[in-house]
C-alpha cells in the first residue's frame, strides 16, 4: 500500500537510482488522458531505448505511495526500455481528493486513452501489460482483473496481456494479518479510511469491491507477483492468497519472494528480478482485442 509520507520521501533517491539506468529514454511528459483533469491525471510516455522495426510491446505502470502520494517518476521497471518495451507511467487522483473508485477510474481512463492513440505513440495494442508497485500493484490488479466493471470505465473487449504486481494489496479485509506495531496498525486504519471513506471492519462490503483477490476468474490474464519476503507495510500472504486464487480459478500466474527484501526499494530492479520479469513477459502471447 506504500509507506509513511516521510518514509516514502525516503525511498525517492533508492527508486530513482534503481531506474537510472533507463533515463536516457525518449520521454514525453505530461500528456493528459482526460478532458480538463487534475494535473495527476496525466502520464509519461517512454519509448524504447533503440529504433524498433515494429510497434513495440508497452508496460502500464501504476506508481505507488499508500494511495495518496507519489510521482510517475517512480518506475520500478525502467529497465524494460532497454529491452525492446514502452512504458506509459500513469497518474492518477489521491485519496484526499478523491474517494476510491476515483483512482481504478483513473487507471481505465489512461488505459483507455492509450489504446486509442496507439498508432500514434507506437505501441502494439494486443501486447499490453499493466504493471505496478505497492497501491500501484493493487491498482494494476484491478486494471487487469476487474475488466467487467463498466462503471470503473473498464472497456470488457480488452483485456492485457499480462498483469504484474510488485508487493500489491490483494484482500484489504486481511491487510493486517500478521502485524503487531500499533503505530502500523493505526497508520492501516488511516490509509483505509481516507482511501474508501469507512474503515474495512466496519464496511466490509466496500472493502471487498476495492480488493483485486473478488475479482479473479477463468480466463483472467497470467500475473506475475513479486514480494518481499520481509515485508513489514504489505504482508507475503497478500500475494499467496492471491496465487492460491488465480490457481483455483486455473488462471496462469507465478510469485517470486525476493529474499530478504522489505517493502519497495532497489532489491526489485535488482538483476535477479529483473531476470525473472523478463523470463515471464517473454512467454507471454499477444492478447486478442
Amino acid at each position: 500500500m506504500g509507506s509513511f509520507p516521510l518514509r516514502s520521501l525516503a525511498l525517492i533517491p533508492l527508486l530513482l537510482l534503481a531506474g537510472a539506468a533507463a533515463f536516457a529514454a525518449p520521454v514525453q511528459r505530461d500528456i493528459p488522458y482526460v478532458e480538463h483533469g487534475q494535473p495527476s491525471q496525466a502520464l509519461d510516455f517512454y519509448a524504447p531505448s533503440a529504433a524498433q522495426k515494429e510497434p513495440a510491446p508497452l508496460v502500464v505502470w501504476i506508481h505507488g505511495g499508500a494511495w495518496k502520494l507519489g510521482s510517475r517518476d517512480w518506475i520500478t521497471v525502467k529497465y524494460l526500455v532497454d529491452h525492446g518495451w514502452a512504458i506509459a507511467s500513469i497518474g492518477y487522483r489521491f485519496s484526499q481528493d478523491a474517494k476510491f473508485p476515483a483512482q481504478i477510474q483513473d487507471c481505465n481512463a489512461a488505459l483507455n486513452f492509450l489504446l486509442e492513440n496507439s498508432a500514434k505513440l507506437g505501441f502494439d495494442p494486443r501486447r499490453v501489460v499493466v504493471a505496478g508497485g505497492s497501491a500501484g500493484g493493487h491498482l494494476a490488479l484491478l486494471l487487469g482483473l476487474a475488466r467487467d466493471q463498466a462503471d470503473w470505465n473498464a472497456d470488457p473487449k480488452f483485456r492485457p496481456a499480462a498483469i504484474l504486481d510488485f508487493f500489491g494489496v490483494s484482500d484489504i479485509a486481511t491487510a493486517k494479518k500478521g502485524f503487531t506495531d500499533a503505530a502500523w496498525l493505526k497508520e492501516v486504519d488511516s490509509i483505509y479510511l481516507q482511501l474508501l471513506g469507512a474503515l474495512p471492519a466496519e464496511h466490509p462490503d466496500a472493502a471487498a469491491a476495492a480488493s483485486p483477490i473478488h475479482y479473479v476468474k477463468a480466463g483472467a490474464p497470467p500475473v506475475l507477483l513479486i514480494h518481499g519476503e520481509k515485508d513489514d507495510k504489505v504482508p507475503l500472504d497478500q500475494s499467496r492468497d492471491l496465487e492460491a486464487a488465480l490457481d483455483k480459478a486455473g488462471v496462469r500466474n507465478e510469485l517470486f519472494v525476493v529474499p530478504g527484501a522489505g517493502h519497495d526499494g532497489p532489491a526489485f530492479a535488482s538483476p535477479q528480478v529483473q531476470k525473472k520479469v523478463l523470463s515471464f513477459l517473454g512467454t507471454i502471447p499477444p492478447s486478442a482485442r
